[in-house]
């Protein structure tokens, strides 16, 4: 009787874990992106390099904008930061002296005329490491964006290797992407100088290839209710681009797949995705793209619905 009741429970168990299996199995889902706006940040007039014509690296909402950042090889040591009205023209710009590769943005309120907007510190160098970068903007009542103050606030230098942060949508966690990993940590535990991790775990690696098994890029991080979104794609124009869901485990939820069909603009030359940006049930990312008789990268912002 005692054998026949372990084997029950071994057939029982075995069972289990196979139902289990089956469950985190997750099909690839194409999706259908929503155009919004071309984005057209600017640079200074007298600058030796027009950093706006390079890629847009982050993006983070603002009433009805969007805050931008971008950086070049060329011009080392500069942050260029834009603030876009909702069709996309710039309304603020200004660069910043600091080494920042501007990967992702996010933002937090701190009052009605003052936010923080956080994105990377330090250059994509090899295995150079890197932080979070705060910066501090000032705005005036009327939102005259000519008065507009913006300046370093503070860096928290995680020692990490090309970090990508993202404060979450409770403004309590930031989500990091240190090369093929992903590492969440308390906001308040990194602005006390404690920098150590809440939970981490490694990127699927099916999201580090494309349909023709090239290498992809990490493009994009955001976080909402335990869940991290991630973005990779390089600029192939044939490859698709990719967007996986974790959760706390490290375990993929979804997985979002499209390619140059599902976007209704003439794509030339190009095909890359920047950054994401998560607001509610909106997925906000940027596609990049080039024509031959137009100077700079073409930039495109799109949206899902969760």
């Amino acid at each position: 009787m005692k054998i026949t009741i372990n084997i029950f429970l071994v057939i029982f168990f075995f069972f289990s874990c196979k139902k289990e299996a089956i469950q985190t199995i997750v099909t690839e889902e194409r999706i259908s992106p929503q155009l919004i706006t071309q984005m057209q940040p600017i640079d200074q007039e007298n600058a030796s390099y027009n950093v706006s014509n390079n890629v847009i690296q982050g993006i983070a909402a603002f009433e009805n904008g969007w805050f931008t950042t971008q950086t070049s090889s060329t011009d080392n040591g500069v942050l260029l930061v834009n603030y876009l009205n909702a069709e996309g023209r710039s309304l603020f710009h200004k660069r910043l002296n600091i080494d920042s590769h501007g990967q992702d943005l996010s933002l937090e309120v701190i009052s009605n005329n003052e936010l923080y907007v956080y994105t990377t510190i330090g250059a994509f160098n090899g295995n150079r490491n890197t932080g979070i970068l705060r910066i501090k903007v000032q705005l005036t009542h009327d939102r005259d964006w000519t008065q507009t103050m913006i300046e370093v606030d503070t860096t928290f230098d995680l020692n990490y290797s090309n970090c990508t942060p993202s404060l979450n949508t409770a403004k309590d966690k930031f989500a990091i992407r240190s090369k093929n990993s992903i590492l969440v940590h308390n906001k308040t535990a990194i602005e006390a100088g404690n920098f150590t991790g809440l939970y981490h775990f490694d990127l699927n690696s099916d999201q580090l290839k494309d349909n023709e098994q090239r290498s992809m890029w990490f493009q994009g991080i955001a976080m909402q209710d335990d869940l991290v979104y991630c973005l990779t794609g390089n600029s192939t124009q044939t490859s698709h681009k990719k967007i996986f869901v974790y959760n706390d485990k490290g375990i993929v939820t979804k997985k979002y797949v499209f390619d140059q069909d599902d976007f209704n603009i003439d794509i030339d030359l190009k095909f890359e995705p920047e950054s994401l940006y998560l607001e509610g049930n909106d997925l906000y990312f940027l596609i990049m793209t080039k024509n031959p008789e137009i100077e700079g990268n073409l930039k495109y912002l799109y949206k899902i619905i969760i």
